[in-house]
């Protein structure tokens, strides 16, 4: 066997099995997808098809609009979950949670990130290690401790206690992820601006950022899925079905050993679209190297 055919098989094993990942992975968004639109009777068929052969945008209209749908139609059952005119409200939450968790947790330990990197002061690498460990422990063992100061602050059952809950997760990570991009960007890189001239908050915004770009949006979608995902700490800290967010709020669409499948289903579609487009937006950015190049020789 020639060198040349040994290589495209290796080639057509390795797209088989990347094809093969790929379809698994997105089967079951598929099925929520084809799921979301077909109607209830079609839904509950055995055997179950998975093409539609009516399309309706029935559940989409009642998550957005509000309007409370039921499978009256087609068990003759109507069950007494709890009706999607809060869907909108949950999602809005997620979004501002996400969003603030985010954008805390990425400033703060981009700061502290650099500070380690650039300045000595005693303890140095060992807060650098054990800041890991505040990622290693399990959420479990601490959230009751964490409501409890919540509830002591009078913060429970509203908003900000999740995005601190959630910078408890998400911080000690980011900090390990961007202490190792700035360990990577060059001395000489900062040195030739202040050389130049410019003051350290000018090296820092105008040079050392822009390269520690990779760092700063993979921290930032690691910080945004974990507080979009979440379901744990929501579930303690929040009561109240108007403060809900979308991982919670979407439970009440059980009731008992009842599941309205089509508001179900729409729910795991919308929920998946904001993730999907922030990779959409930034996977350029996440393949391109940091720092090539800065400096010469």
């Amino acid at each position: 066997m020639t060198y040349e055919t040994r290589r495209r098989l290796r080639l057509v094993l390795l797209y088989t099995t990347l094809v093969t990942v790929t379809v698994v992975i997105c089967f079951p968004l598929a099925w929520a997808l084809v799921t979301s639109v077909k109607p209830n009777d079609e839904m509950l068929r055995l055997p179950p098809t998975f093409l539609p052969e009516r399309l309706t945008a029935d559940h989409y209209r009642a998550l957005l609009t509000g309007r409370a749908m039921y499978f009256e139609a087609a068990t003759g059952y109507r069950p007494k979950t709890a009706p999607p005119q809060h869907f909108l409200a949950w999602f809005f939450n997620s979004v501002v949670v996400s969003v603030g968790t985010t954008v805390i947790s990425v400033g703060v330990s981009t700061l502290a990130a650099y500070s380690l990197t650039r300045f000595s002061f005693p303890g140095q690498r060992f807060f650098s290690y054990f800041s890991l460990m505040g990622y290693m422990v399990p959420s479990v063992i601490f959230v009751f401790p964490l409501f409890l100061l919540m509830a002591r602050l009078g913060l429970t059952d509203r908003l900000p206690s999740l995005v601190l809950g959630y910078i408890s997760i998400t911080l000690p990570f980011c900090l390990w992820l961007m202490w190792a991009f700035f360990r990577g960007i060059p001395l000489e890189v900062e040195e030739a601006g202040l050389i130049d001239g410019a003051s350290r908050l000018q090296v820092f915004w105008q040079i050392v950022l822009p390269l520690a770009l990779p760092g700063i949006i993979a921290t930032s979608i690691f910080s945004f899925v974990v507080s979009w995902n979440d379901y744990l700490i929501a579930r303690i800290f929040m009561n109240s079905i108007s403060q809900l967010p979308l991982t919670v709020g979407v439970m009440h669409f059980f009731e008992g050993v009842h599941v309205d499948w089509g508001l179900m289903m729409a729910s795991a579609v919308l929920m998946t679209l904001p993730l999907s487009i922030l990779f959409m937006l930034v996977q350029r950015h996440l393949i391109v190297g940091f720092g090539a190049g800065a400096v010469k020789g």
